[in-house]
């Protein structure tokens, strides 16, 4: 399971050389998310038998440098921010799975325009779950993710 990082995907020549990784997950492991520049560092928390459904959680690193806005950072990795993300292999791809609630077909013809539909927030702005007015949708976007290490890194750049 390998991961195919493209060149469009980042801003980072490190990261897309670090992304030729064939690495497999294991639970107490590190794990290392690629974005545009940044690099993001998790735990194993659990992973399926054949290795293709993982649970992950984010450490919340402490730079421990002097360095200030400098590439060269160095964390320690202590405490995990105590959320599992869902990461699974599918359609020869790593993927988060993300839930997401929308209005129903039904809902936006009934109640047309935002005004309408704002009885459908909670008091933090947030569309709630319910029944007949909402449903949940599912999404799986990719996610660049090496398995074996953990490395924290901003790009200060950006």
């Amino acid at each position: 399971m390998k991961n195919n990082m493209k060149v469009k995907e980042t801003g980072s020549l490190v990261n897309l050389l670090m992304d030729n990784n064939i690495g497999v997950p294991e639970v107490g492991k590190g794990a290392t998310i690629l974005s545009w520049s940044d690099r993001h560092a998790y735990e194993v928390m659990s992973a399926s038998e054949d290795k293709t459904r993982v649970l992950i959680q984010r450490y919340l690193p402490e730079r421990v440098d002097k360095n200030g806005m400098s590439d060269m950072q160095e964390y320690e990795y202590e405490k995990l921010n105590g959320y599992d993300e869902e990461i699974i292999w599918r359609n020869g791809a790593w993927r988060r799975i993300r839930e997401e609630i929308v209005y129903t077909d039904e809902t936006l013809k009934k109640y047309p325009t935002f005004e309408d539909r704002k009885q459908f927030f909670d008091k933090d702005g947030y569309l709630k779950p319910l029944e007949g007015i909402t449903r949940i949708k599912k999404s799986y976007p990719k996610v660049n993710i090496i398995w074996g290490m953990k490395e924290e890194y901003f790009d200060y750049s950006f």
